[in-house]
């Protein structure tokens, strides 16, 4: 079976890579360069988190995904998933908390919950209320980003795909598997697009906002190294008031990597405009959240750089096929990254006709276009 793959960031790198180990004729096209700085995938890095708040049905793809890191760092000789563990802290009727420990309970999931003093005894450096409670996470970590991709891409290319970079396509006509690629018309039996940001554009319709977030990184006070460093601080995630804040701590020689889980400045954006973008409010809740949560950093970012998601309304990834010949992966709402090798077999397995490893109901690819139908 002969299929592109249209978009080769993370999902996209990974859908090519898992295509060419089922023995497809793979054809993967991307705007720019694998590994470019102006979509969702770039960067030194992203959390991993088994314990995934946004839906249990999510759980069983972080679990899946680790399995196939582990199998693609076999394949490119390449250190991409670092288990630290993780934390997920706030007061014990806050939205984080509860949310969290009801997908454990939902999934049976290995987790712990601590009090206030365990949580100060095992991470000094974070400030939290008496009121507060941890769920711990220990299979959480931190995910060599760029790397990934590039790795994935290779892995792809060695299995026999044919990988085109700069090459921008036209998908007008995608459903019937005809791909238009600077002047000429190629057609496929089966097309997957997986161009992040840009997915809504190429393929209308699936409920897919491109939003311009930020990725912002901060420098421990002096003597405080040690106590932030990746093994001290792992993954953490800290309700503050009403915000919450992501992070994990400092690679050798690197900077503690924080963001909000939302903020004012994260705005819809058209994808092309994204490099060079700025807002006023940048970095300003997060912050003001590292300030409140993590004493020990200078609260001012020591880099700030733009990058993008896929929104949908309901916070959930849009997941499969929407035609016959024509399958697709979006909306990666800003927790996509952790799940991406699972979610390329996914895209793999529906274009193929396989039954899916792990099926995603939940994220079903037409739901969006259902409602609009249902409601009209």
């Amino acid at each position: 079976m002969r299929v592109a793959v249209i978009g080769l960031g993370a999902w996209g790198s990974m859908t090519a890579w898992r295509l060419a180990e089922a023995g497809a004729d793979v054809v993967g096209y991307e705007a720019g360069v694998i590994g470019h700085d102006g979509g969702s995938s770039h960067g030194a890095t992203r959390l991993y988190r088994r314990l995934c708040v946004e839906h249990a049905g999510l759980v069983p793809l972080a679990e899946r995904s680790a399995a196939l890191w582990r199998e693609l760092e076999r394949v490119s000789g390449e250190p991409l998933l670092t288990v630290t563990g993780g934390v997920s802290i706030g007061p014990a009727d806050s939205a984080l908390v509860r949310d969290s420990l009801a997908v454990a309970a939902a999934t049976d999931v290995e987790h712990a919950l601590l009090d206030a003093d365990a949580i100060r005894a095992r991470w000094p450096m974070l400030r939290i209320g008496d009121d507060a409670v941890g769920v711990v996470d220990p299979a959480a970590g931190i995910l060599a980003a760029e790397p990934s991709v590039l790795a994935a891409a290779a892995a792809a290319r060695h299995a026999g795909a044919t990988l085109h970079e700069r090459a921008r396509v036209d998908a007008t006509d995608a459903a019937d598997g005809i791909v238009r690629v600077d002047g000429r018309e190629e057609r496929f039996d089966q097309v997957v697009v997986t161009a992040g940001a840009w997915t809504g554009a190429l393929v209308p319709g699936l409920g897919v906002t491109p939003t311009r977030t930020l990725v912002t990184w901060f420098a421990p006070r002096p003597g405080q190294e040690a106590q932030h460093a990746a093994e001290a601080l792992g993954v953490v995630v800290v309700a503050v008031g009403d915000a919450w804040m992501w992070g994990h701590g400092a690679q050798p020689g690197g900077l503690v990597k924080l963001g909000p889980a939302d903020d004012p400045a994260f705005v819809p954006i058209e994808p092309d405009d994204l490099l060079g973008s700025s807002d006023p409010r940048d970095g300003a809740l997060v912050s003001r959240l590292a300030a409140t949560a993590l004493p020990g950093l200078d609260p001012t970012p020591t880099d700030v750089r733009p990058c993008m998601y896929g929104r949908t309304t309901d916070h959930q990834f849009v997941l499969g096929r929407v035609g016959e010949r024509l399958t697709v992966g979006g909306g990666c709402n800003g927790h996509g990254f952790k799940h991406a090798a699972a979610i390329g077999e996914h895209l793999a397995e529906v274009a193929l006709g396989a039954e899916p490893t792990v099926p995603l109901p939940f994220a079903d690819a037409t739901r969006f276009q259902a409602a609009a139908t249902a409601t009209a």
